[in-house]
């Protein structure tokens, strides 16, 4: 498996629109100065989720009807930046120079930089077939990776969720911007929780990680479970739980943990999600069977 900044668009992947208003006085621009009614916001937490309503230095800008990888945005000062990934969705690259025309008209200029290229408005359309060839590119660079078995799965952040790109993806969409496009929006308007683990230190000072299922809730579970990109290198982990619970949130006891190998049948019976992950969604009765036949002490 590798991830998706470690691979090359035609030069990179992504890029930086930067807007510069003249002169001293310049108005400096909040999100509620540009956001248009139909986009919605928010920020990643710290497993590639959308924590939705949220401002940051970086904010996830996207449209809720059609949902891609989105693009953000950041002000430093008057001066106001937008970055796209690649492979983006096509809806979401027209959204971001859009926005980047908006932007400059509010702020009385007729040209962005693009990288460190001066763009006039009138080129819009030619930065936006640009950003459409990239995505193409990139797609084709993880096609020949993961088809050849060089790489196993790419991991690439959606503006909801992370997805897992493998095989079976690739027969979905392969290089096709407008298949890969429709396919961001389908996965990321199910009705899911994309589970996500926490960690905790045990009285020998290990690190064990566990993730939470309650049942009657779809749950987006990893096959093999791992610690998240941004926790890397940070730690490691001796061992990995599931913690339980009834859809009533009856109590479950002290024995509410299973060993995450416990839950590996219902993952394998589970609806496929992605090259990594299943659906899991257990009933009050998996969830008694599973307490009574795995449950651990800690």
């Amino acid at each position: 498996m590798i991830l998706c900044f470690v691979e090359k668009g035609i030069d990179k992947m992504s890029a930086t629109i930067t807007i510069r208003p003249k002169g001293f006085f310049s108005k400096k621009l909040t999100l509620k100065d540009v956001l248009p009614e139909e986009l919605s916001y928010g920020i990643p937490d710290g497993f590639e989720r959308l924590d939705e309503g949220k401002e940051g230095e970086y904010t996830m800008l996207f449209d809720p009807e059609n949902i891609g990888r989105g693009f953000q945005i950041r002000f430093d000062g008057a001066t106001t930046e937008l970055h796209i990934n690649y492979p983006n969705s096509r809806h979401d690259i027209e959204l971001c120079y859009m926005m980047a025309q908006r932007i400059c008209q509010l702020q009385k200029v007729d040209c962005f930089e693009y990288e460190g290229e001066c763009v006039t408005l009138d080129r819009i359309e030619q930065i936006i077939q640009r950003d459409i060839d990239a995505t193409v590119y990139t797609l084709q660079v993880y096609a020949e990776k993961i088809r050849s078995g060089e790489s196993k799965s790419i991991i690439i952040f959606g503006a909801i969720n992370p997805f897992e790109i493998g095989e079976r993806e690739l027969d979905i969409f392969g290089e096709d911007i407008d298949k890969f496009s429709a396919w961001l929006n389908e996965m990321q308007q199910r009705d899911v929780y994309y589970g996500v683990p926490h960690f905790y230190e045990k009285q020998d000072g290990s690190t064990f990680g566990a993730f939470a299922v309650k049942a009657g809730v779809a749950s987006v579970m990893p096959v093999q479970p791992s610690i998240p990109l941004r926790m890397r290198n940070q730690f490691e982990v001796s061992d990995w739980y599931v913690l339980l619970g009834y859809s009533d949130g009856r109590k479950t006891g002290s024995l509410a943990m299973i060993d995450y190998s416990g839950l590996a049948e219902h993952i394998s019976k589970g609806e496929y999600y992605d090259a990594g992950h299943a659906v899991v969604n257990l009933t009050d009765s998996d969830v008694e069977h599973l307490l009574e036949t795995y449950a651990v002490s800690l």
